[in-house]
């Protein structure tokens, strides 16, 4: 817990980084069901790091994959978004897009903008 308070003051913290450094293990198998969202989420959480974005073209671009659409619906359901940064993932024209599913909500979209903010990205 003290890590995420720490992130959310703004220090910079990879908490994917710290959470293996503290040996905790996250099961991407159970959390991640399919090969092709284990590929995708382990890029992101290995590759982009804090202060950084991505899009999900350049994802499936690394992964060797053209299912851009199915890299945001993995996004969309990843249910440990601070520890697998989503909020990292940006369209390739450089707008926010969704975040935890939704696209239409306020306070999603201002989360993800303010989470990008904190980490010097936007």
């Amino acid at each position: 817990m003290d890590l995420i308070k720490k992130y959310l003051s703004g220090e910079k913290i990879n908490l994917y980084e710290k959470i293996n450094d503290l040996n905790i293990q996250i099961p991407f198998e159970k959390k991640f069901p399919t090969l092709f969202a284990q590929k995708v989420t382990k890029f992101l959480a290995e590759n982009v790091h804090y202060g950084e974005t991505t899009t999900y073209s350049d994802i499936g671009i690394a992964i060797g994959s053209k299912a851009y659409r199915a890299i945001g619906n993995i996004m969309k359901r990843n249910p440990i978004p601070l520890i697998i940064p989503c909020h990292r993932v940006i369209r390739k024209n450089g707008e926010l897009g969704g975040f935890m599913g939704k696209m239409d909500k306020v306070w999603e979209t201002n989360l993800k903008l303010n989470l990008l903010k904190l980490e010097g990205s936007k």
